[in-house]
């Protein structure tokens, strides 16, 4: 009989050890994979934006002991790209009715003309995710490797961007130091009862009309577009300090006053459907035309980089990843 108790004690004492065991097999699992995990570059221009519900989209999730943000490097502008904001009709996967809240995406397409442009947010996706980036997202969209080219030295790509990508055309013994290609969220069919034409931002010296997906979204409807972050900015700003509880009463309210706008929005747009063929879709009529697709000078950014490699190319150009928070920032920041 003592025998049985003691051997009963010791087989619950076992369960527990092997639980610890794998308890710390996973903790130690997940450190290395944080050095082990790789990420490729991918340039988006739509919902999947910081500030918007499905940006979480771009974050790799597995259990609660894997979980891998994206790193915002900065804004790329693309040549040859037009952009159109998608108000979906009745009968579609994404079509929200009252009450619910409804949502406008972007739709961007390859044009081919000089004089359309838009910006993207360029993201460093963990590999495990990219694939599965639209996945459940919104209609009518692809990543294409190297159609359209951020153009390094235009006004609309950040410092940042910049030399990220001329420090690649080095690696790669790349001559063209102008553009250079990285993957890109395109969108492949145009419904002309659904897509409205993004305004135009501002208009380059040379007659190119540049969009990008929240400030277009924000001049088409009328609203600011800082009340949509003011929830994430007032967080953001209270990271390394003690503040009240959060969100407050006036970030909350400018958050729902920019939702409101874009639910007026939507709901005129729907009842202000184009009756006829549209003029301003494809096949675009272009005043000159651009290059699609990379030559043998020309780098183009597709393969995926591992965390350490990130970490060392980041640090070239003065920058410092934290894989934690997805965070990419200063050297001089850090100091």
């Amino acid at each position: 009989m003592i025998m049985l108790k003691w051997t009963q004690k010791w087989i619950q004492f076992d369960w527990w050890l092997l639980w610890l065991v794998w308890l710390w097999l996973a903790f130690a699992s997940t450190a290395a994979t944080k050095e082990q995990r790789s990420y490729y570059l991918i340039g988006v221009s739509g919902g999947l934006q910081d500030g918007f519900p499905a940006h979480t989209k771009l974050d790799y999730h597995s259990g609660q002991f894997d979980e891998s943000k994206a790193l915002f490097l900065g804004k790329g502008l693309v040549r040859g790209y037009k952009a159109f904001l998608d108000v979906m009709q009745e009968g579609w996967r994404e079509y929200a009715p009252e009450p619910e809240q409804p949502v406008v995406n972007s739709n961007v397409f390859a044009s081919g003309c000089h004089e359309h442009a838009n910006e993207y947010w360029l993201y460093f996706v963990d590999s495990r995710q990219a694939m599965l980036i639209l996945n459940n997202e919104p209609r009518f969209l692809s990543i294409t490797p190297d159609t359209g080219m951020i153009h390094l030295h235009q006004n609309g790509t950040d410092a940042n961007v910049e030399q990220f990508l001329l420090l690649q055309a080095q690696l790669q013994f790349k001559s063209n130091t102008n553009q250079v290609a990285v993957p890109l969220v395109t969108a492949v069919w145009f419904n002309p009862l659904s897509h409205v034409p993004s305004p135009i931002l501002r208009t380059l010296d040379d007659g190119t009309q540049v969009t990008n997906f929240p400030d277009s979204l924000a001049l088409w409807a009328q609203v600011n577009d800082a009340d949509r972050t003011a929830v994430f900015d007032e967080q953001h700003q209270c990271l390394n300090q003690v503040c009240e509880s959060l969100p407050s009463q006036t970030a909350l309210q400018a958050q729902q006053r920019y939702w409101d706008g874009i639910r007026n929005a939507v709901r005129h747009a729907e009842l202000n459907r184009p009756l006829t063929t549209v003029d301003y879709g494809p096949p675009f009529k272009c005043q000159n035309f651009t290059r699609f697709g990379v030559d043998n000078h020309t780098a183009r950014v597709t393969l995926p980089k591992t965390a350490i490699e990130l970490h060392f190319e980041l640090n070239k150009i003065g920058l410092k990843a934290d894989f934690d928070a997805g965070e990419i920032y200063s050297l001089n920041e850090s100091s």
